[in-house]
């Protein structure tokens, strides 16, 4: 049984005081958060858990972090959480793009002989690289894969302000075959709380080039902007659907940290009341235009748009799989290279996860020394990897019960009989036709505040005081 497994009466409470609160979305690696993680790292642990298991066939998704953003007011366009350095111009990106291929030496061994699932390059804002920069970043993904996979999706992140015709052909000439676009806003006059200079003509002629250059595209939008209403939201949503994007993130924004919106904006956010209303609309909107949700935040249409590169415009495979990192028959890992970048290892015998520096300046000491530049790390007990996959799955809408016993030889019903008895009664959970269980109506929305029900108990335990122990995977 998990830790103190909780009562119905707890699950309760934990609903009521939590509710009408702003939460932090959970995406992907989200158990338990790095605020857990030490940054004693146990050299032992961090080598057991970077050693390929030949055992077992190895797929990687490997992730590149681009630290670099343009500089706003406020700072990090105002709600952005991730470790972000201000650019500087290109001397300094050609300094960190040489620390990069160093670091791709480090693990040039650990990820030897692995098969890579995809290509992620994140940040930041890696679209602020040179036309040229492009086919050095693939460069580095060859050098750790000479066999390249053909066909994989390779993705890259971009703001609109910052594509041209150029730089598109440039990074489909590289081998890149998706880009999602951080677009956020659609309302010129919302989109200043940022302090982005981004005009609706920018996003348009961005995605128009896309589609001609043959890439995939992802628009991400976000709602319970600062003075935003409903129909604001709605009109950037039927504008980017009358732009012909197949795949649209459409996610809640992060009231969290010690962001602009968390603090100063925060009275101009909408209540929780307001973005569930939100969340429904905009749900009811996109299925009428024949979309399906995918995930908490993903809507894609089922219409298969294959692109000139083969990547069905629909599909976003990196997420896809990280949604699935533990599983029986092989091992999946998430690779991370870069500032700030993660290596997630999710598997019975050998578990954890491990953050790269997010201080300039102590990865590149780390890097140059022929250090892992690895800032904290944690490495999972047996509760920990059960709660991973329940969060991973949450993202996707629905538990299966019986993957659950089959991957861990335990009942998901009896392990948190509570939890999913509330869930049901409260009308955000479903049975499905095989037994999968699936979030509906407001459980969808409320899926951060579900995956924090569900780790409730065992954060509780790891908060309390306690002698430093060494983690071992269960």
């Amino acid at each position: 049984m998990p830790t103190q497994a909780l009562t119905t009466e707890s699950v309760q409470a934990f609903l009521k005081k939590n509710l009408d609160r702003h939460l932090s979305n959970k995406v992907l690696h989200a158990h338990p958060s790095p605020a857990y993680w030490s940054t004693e790292v146990d050299p032992d642990a961090l080598r057991a858990c970077l050693t390929p298991r030949k055992e077992v066939p190895e797929k990687i998704n490997l992730y590149l972090g681009i630290p670099y953003c343009l500089p706003t007011d406020p700072p990090h366009c105002g709600f952005c959480l991730f470790p972000t350095v201000a650019y500087e111009g290109k001397q300094g990106m050609e300094a960190y793009l040489h620390l990069l291929e160093k670091e791709a030496g480090l693990y040039r061994e650990v990820y030897g002989g692995a098969v890579l699932e995809s290509v992620y390059v994140g940040g930041g804002t890696p679209n602020l690289l040179q036309a040229q920069d492009y086919h050095r970043l693939m460069a580095i993904v060859q050098g750790l894969f000479p066999a390249l996979p053909p066909g994989i999706e390779k993705s890259i992140e971009g703001i609109p302000q910052l594509f041209n015709k150029e730089k598109i052909a440039a990074i489909r000439s590289a081998g890149f075959n998706r880009v999602s676009m951080g677009v956020q806003q659609m309302n010129e006059t919302l989109i200043r709380y940022s302090g982005r200079r981004q005009t609706n003509r920018q996003v348009f002629e961005a995605i128009d080039e896309f589609h001609r250059q043959g890439l995939a595209c992802n628009v991400d939008l976000i709602f319970g902007w600062p003075e935003q209403s409903i129909e604001d939201m709605l009109d950037g949503l039927r504008a980017i659907v009358a732009s012909g994007v197949r795949h649209i993130t459409h996610y809640e924004l992060n009231i969290a940290g010690r962001s602009d919106f968390a603090t100063r904006n925060r009275p101009r956010v909408p209540s929780m009341r307001d973005k569930l209303r939100m969340y429904h609309e905009a749900g009811a909107y996109l299925r009428s235009e024949g979309f399906v949700q995918d995930t908490v935040y993903d809507w894609s249409r089922p219409v298969r748009q294959v692109a000139p590169t083969g990547i069905d415009a629909a599909q976003y495979l990196y997420e896809d799989q990280l949604r699935s990192l533990i599983h029986e028959d092989f091992a999946r890992y998430m690779g991370g290279l870069g500032f700030g970048a993660i290596n997630t290892r999710l598997n019975a015998v050998r578990s954890g996860s491990l953050m790269n520096h997010r201080g300039l300046g102590r990865y590149a000491e780390a890097v140059n020394a022929g250090r892992f530049p690895v800032e904290r790390a944690f490495f999972h007990e047996a509760e920990d990897i059960r709660l991973s996959w329940i969060f991973q799955q949450l993202q996707g809408l629905q538990l299966d019960p019986r993957r659950f016993e089959a991957l861990f030889g335990r009942s998901l019903y009896f392990d948190h009989a509570a939890v999913l008895n509330e869930l049901t009664r409260l009308g955000w959970l479903q049975i499905l036709p095989g037994g999968v269980l699936r979030l509906v109506g407001d459980g969808g929305f409320y899926t951060p505040l579900i995956q924090s029900l569900f780790s409730h108990a065992r954060l509780g335990q790891m908060a309390q005081p306690r002698q430093t122990i060494a983690l071992a995977a269960g």
